[in-house]
């Protein structure tokens, strides 16, 4: 149905899960990472339109990991998201 793909990234693993599955039955082409760090290697391996990510996870955070994106791939469109808590 797309011809692009899609990675969320969120250290929330449930949260992460569930939005995949919702997203993959209406047919999109959807990648997760859980991590900062395993979403750089995704996209080093992986062709990427659209990066969603989650602004806090521990390590490395969304937006340390939002400039290692685009330092790669200037190309890729990366959101990030923060909670509204």
């Amino acid at each position: 149905m797309t011809d692009f793909r899609v990675m969320l990234v969120d250290d929330e693993t449930e949260f992460l899960e569930t939005l995949v599955k919702r997203l993959k039955k209406r047919k999109l082409d959807v990648v997760s990472a859980s991590s900062g760090k395993e979403a750089l290697g995704i996209l080093r391996e992986t062709p990427l339109d659209v990066i969603v990510l989650d602004v806090k996870m521990p390590d490395m955070d969304g937006i340390e990991t939002l400039r290692e994106i685009k330092r790669i791939r200037p190309s890729v469109q990366a959101n990030h998201s923060s909670p509204s808590d």
